[in-house]
């Protein structure tokens, strides 16, 4: 059963397991996400699987997993901070049947660690949010490439 990531809107960053079976994985990952998952590509060991629909039906912004994607990718995917992940994100090795590589593990522990940090000492700008999750990355020594 593969290792993988479920990021709630909450700021949550849980291990989860996966069925082998491609059929029951993606079925998991339906009912996990509340329906369809599209994958969306920010780092090429990793896809990070999202709601189909989950901006048209306004689900919460994922600030953890938005910030994760961009250090992922580089630079900022926000759109000028108007664009975030929706809701529940799935984050997943790209063949789907092996275990998320550790150093990605470790990438999302470092940037929940950072936003919450940062969320929990008082408002922030999504600028401040990019800032704690880059440099939150660089601190914890990973060396995984975009």
């Amino acid at each position: 059963m593969p290792l993988a990531l479920e990021i709630d809107p909450d700021g949550r960053v849980a291990t989860i397991t996966l069925p082998d079976d491609r059929t029951t994985r993606d079925r998991s990952i339906t009912t996990r996400l509340s329906g369809p998952p599209e994958p969306a590509y920010y780092h090429r060991r990793a896809v990070m699987h999202v709601h189909d629909n989950g901006q048209r039906e306004q689900f919460s912004g994922n600030l953890v997993a938005t910030a994760l994607a961009c250090v992922w990718r580089g630079r900022d995917i926000t759109y000028d901070a108007t664009y975030f992940l929706p809701g529940r994100v799935i984050v997943t090795s790209p063949v789907g049947t092996s275990d998320l590589a550790e150093d990605l593990v470790g990438d999302a522990r470092a940037v929940e660690a950072a936003v919450r940090l940062l969320l929990s000492q008082g408002p922030a700008t999504w600028g401040d949010v990019l800032r704690a999750a880059h440099s939150a990355r660089t601190s914890s020594g990973s060396r995984g490439l975009a």
